[in-house]
């Protein structure tokens, strides 16, 4: 899953579909110390709070941050974080094989026992794809290293986190990189994920000072088989504008104790759910 034929291809389509990336200086993460950039409050907030925009209200930053409620783990929200951590198994266990010789199975003994199938059929589906890869790389001589087959079958550095201080957030880790990129993977609903993925983008510029042009969403479902989709973003202007907008908007709530009050309608996944309809809301 996500070898490096899918992720070139994935940018050369963005390349031909919308041409170059073009960046306003002042939009870069490394302009962190001057607006528009410069965050209004440093509030430590956790991206993926505010900016999918999964509560439209961002009514779930004013629970949490300012009247500290933790919320209720959701079925949706417990299946994506199992599902991500098999993955990343996969993709730790995947090098182990390569480098080691270590054989890869998956280790369910703490998935829950209703989510154990899908986490099974991804880890070895993840685990024949990427075996696969690196074996016909090998035999294919299209890699003459070790080294080289590992990256045509997985070009990507995963759970990557960085110091989001300077943007105003707590640390940011964004699930992976790969060939400059910044990748997320998602199980489940992901609006808004471009503004996201350039919030991901502006907390790597402003803490390593490199430009980061271009986001790669992949976005799966685990039934009996695993099929996914790729699509890859180019992060200029407006995609980095929307992401501070909801920051700025977020920020603003948690400085000024601010409740934004429920939108009209809530997703029934969101962990305050409860919280916000109890006795007819809050």
């Amino acid at each position: 899953m996500l070898t490096l034929d899918e992720v070139a291809k994935a940018l050369r389509r963005a390349k031909i579909t919308w041409g170059p990336v073009e960046v306003s200086p002042e939009l870069r993460g490394w302009s962190y110390d001057k607006p528009p950039v410069k965050p209004p409050a440093y509030a430590g907030l956790a991206l993926s709070d505010f900016a999918y925009g999964y509560c439209p209200t961002y009514r779930n930053v004013y629970l949490k941050y300012v009247l500290g409620e933790r919320g209720a783990a959701s079925r949706p929200l417990v299946e994506g974080q199992v599902l991500h951590s098999v993955l990343f198994k996969a993709l730790e266990d995947f090098r182990r094989y390569a480098y080691a010789g270590a054989p890869m199975s998956p280790s369910l003994e703490e998935v829950p026992e209703e989510l154990r199938e899908k986490a099974e059929v991804l880890y070895k589906y993840v685990a024949a794809r990427l075996v696969g890869e690196y074996q016909h790389a090998l035999a294919a001589r299209l890699a003459r290293s070790r080294d080289a087959a590992v990256f045509y079958a997985s070009p990507i550095a995963t759970q990557v986190a960085v110091d989001g201080a300077p943007l105003g957030l707590s640390y940011v880790v964004a699930d992976g990189l790969a060939l400059g990129a910044v990748v997320e993977f998602k199980f489940g609903p992901a609006p808004n994920v471009e503004a996201a993925l350039a919030g991901y983008a502006m907390a790597i510029e402003a803490d390593w000072g490199v430009p980061v042009d271009y986001g790669i969403h992949v976005q799966i479902s685990v039934d009996h088989s695993v099929e996914y989709k790729i699509a890859a973003y180019p992060l200029g202007d407006s995609a980095r504008s929307k992401f501070l907008e909801a920051r700025d908007e977020a920020a603003d709530i948690v400085a000024s104790g601010r409740d934004p009050g429920a939108p009209p309608q809530c997703p029934k996944a969101c962990p305050f759910y409860a919280v916000c309809h109890a006795g007819g809301g809050r």
